[in-house]
This record gives C-alpha cells, structure tokens and sequence, in this order.
C-alpha cells in the first residue's frame, strides 16, 4: 500500500509541473506573439519590452520541458525563445564604429524618482564620474539647487516648469545654450541643449514622456517622439538624444523613432544595460537611452550602482566616428 501512494504521489507532481511548465511556455509564447503588434494596443507594447526575459524563459521551459515530458511542445517554446533571442542580440553583437579622437563629450541621466534618490550618494557619484553634462529626470526644485549648493562646480542651465511638480534640469560646467521645449499632446518638457565636442557643436536632446500605462499615455509618449523627429530633421549639426524613453529597443515608438531619424542606439555592443526596476533585478529592462548621429560613436557606456530611484542611472560618452 505503501508503495502505491508513493507512486500516486509521484504521478502527480510530474503532472503538477508539466502543467506549470506548459502555462509557463504558453503565457512566453503568446506574449512573445502579441509584443510584435505593440502598435494596436498599448499592454501588446508592454509585452515586448520583456523579450530578454521572455528568451531565457522559454528556452529554460523548453529544455526542461525537452527532457521530461514532451520532444514537439519543447521546440515550439525553444523557438519562441530563438526569436526574443534574435531580437535581443544586436545589443550584444553589434559593434559601434570606431573614435576618430580621444576627446570625449561624457554625458549622464539620471531619473531621480521625484526626490526618491539619495541625493548625497547623486552628488558623489556624479563628482566622481565628473561628465560634462548632467541631466536629473523627474527633478524638483531641491535638486535644480543640489549640485550648486554641493560645491561641485556645475551651473544649473534651467528652472523647472511653474505648472509642473517635477520636470528636467540640466547641470553642466559653462551651460550657456539651453532651450525648454514642449512636445506631444500633454506638452511634456524637452530640453535642448548646445554643447562642444572639440570644435563642432552637438545638439543634446534630454526626453521623459509618459509611461505607456494607458491609451493616452502611449499616445502622450508616441506623439512627443513623432515631435521630436520633426525637430531633429531640421538639425544641421549631430544630435544626441538621452533619457527615460519609457520604451525599450523592441517597442514599436523606439523602432520608428531611430529608422526615422537614423540614431544609432549607443546600446549595441554593450548588452542589456538594464535600468529599471531596480528593485526588481529579474525584471529589469532597459528604459534609458542614448542615442546619436552616425557622425558620433560611443565609446563608454555604463549604467551605474542604486542611488535609491527606481532606475538606475546612466553614463554615455561619445565622440567623433571615422568617417
């Protein structure tokens, strides 16, 4: 009698976990196949900025699925996984063209969580890493007077909107050329700001839309991009655009907006490069960006330690590329 349980028990947790095996795959599968109409609905989108999770998943369910239970479902779920893999590669493999110069334009973001981070531990970090611009994304009036106040020698270029809680402050060292814009059907603040690499001006568009967590937020989001992509194919001179997109690579806004301004991801050779959430390490993804005219390159990327925001912030330097 005994050994009758023992097998009745085994019977059933082999059935237990080939049905949360077979969940687990068809949940990978079908939000692997909604995120590619992202453009329909605003949660398909949602879907595919978890294609880098999405692939270690369904090929983790697939092996294991492979060896216990069944060969055909196993190939459908491994290559459903092969193909958020496909898409996610270029971060890795694409390599970005090489520096003419040594000279640097060094730039960091930071989505400071409206107030949320530490602001000594910003402050330090920022000393440390001394770039030549910084932009505080969500950023009140305490951090538009933190850094003067701090001692660290960069100037704030701007104020934050009177109709606004939070909005972007730009901080560098002689910031002269500053221009607050307002963008997308909720007019949400863009600032822009001239800088010099070497001798050649560079245009450096800063950007927080909306998160897409509604039909009219995407809207909001996607219209401030479409905005800015008329602005930039009016630039006579290169142009960097760096933020919280609220978008991966794989959104259907963040495929439109480089195709139509032909900006190269500064993402591509340097991996996943996750910035929120950070409190939740296993779902990170990438949200903050920069991107850069094909006359530029990256030769620095690195998303840095938890200051204590949701996201983690984000040091880029560029220069120019030969060519």
């Amino acid at each position: 009698m005994a050994v009758k349980k023992t097998t009745a028990l085994g019977s059933g947790m082999r059935t237990f976990v080939g049905l949360a095996l077979l969940t687990a795959g068809f949940l990978g599968t079908l939000a692997t196949i909604l995120g590619f109409f992202g453009s329909t609905a605003w949660f398909f989108d949602v879907l595919a900025n978890f294609r880098f999770q999405l692939a270690i998943g369904l090929i983790a369910v697939g092996i294991v699925y492979f060896f216990g239970f069944g060969r055909w479902t196993a190939f459908v779920f491994m290559a459903l996984g092969a193909v958020n893999a496909f898409l996610v590669a270029p971060l890795y493999l694409e390599n970005p063209a090489p520096p003419a110069s040594e000279t640097t334009l060094k730039i960091v973001s930071y989505n400071v969580g409206a107030g949320s981070a530490d602001q000594q531990e910003v402050i330090d970090y920022v000393a440390a890493r001394n770039p030549d611009l910084v932009f505080f994304l969500e950023s009140t009036e305490e951090w538009v007077n933190a850094m003067p106040m701090a001692g660290t020698g960069y100037a704030v270029g701007n104020r934050i909107p009177e109709d606004r809680v939070y909005g972007i402050s730009v901080l560098g060292d002689g910031v002269t050329v500053v221009e607050q814009l307002r963008l997308g059907t909720t007019r949400d603040p863009v600032m822009r700001v001239q800088a010099t690499l070497e001798d050649q001006q560079i245009a450096v568009y800063a950007v927080h839309p909306r998160p897409p967590d509604s039909e009219g937020t995407t809207e909001a989001r996607d219209t401030l991009f479409s905005d800015l992509a008329e602005l930039i194919a009016q630039e006579t001179i290169p142009v960097v655009v760096i933020g919280d997109f609220n978008a991966t690579p794989w959104s259907y806004v963040f495929r439109d907006f480089t195709s139509g301004t032909g900006l190269v991801n500064s993402q591509n050779g340097y991996g996943l490069s996750a910035t929120w959430p950070s409190t939740l390490p296993l779902t990170l993804i990438p949200l903050d960006h920069m991107l850069h005219s094909d006359s530029l390159t990256t030769v620095n990327r690195r998303v840095g330690p938890d200051l204590g925001s949701d996201h983690l912030p984000l040091l880029v330097e560029v220069t120019r590329a030969v060519g």
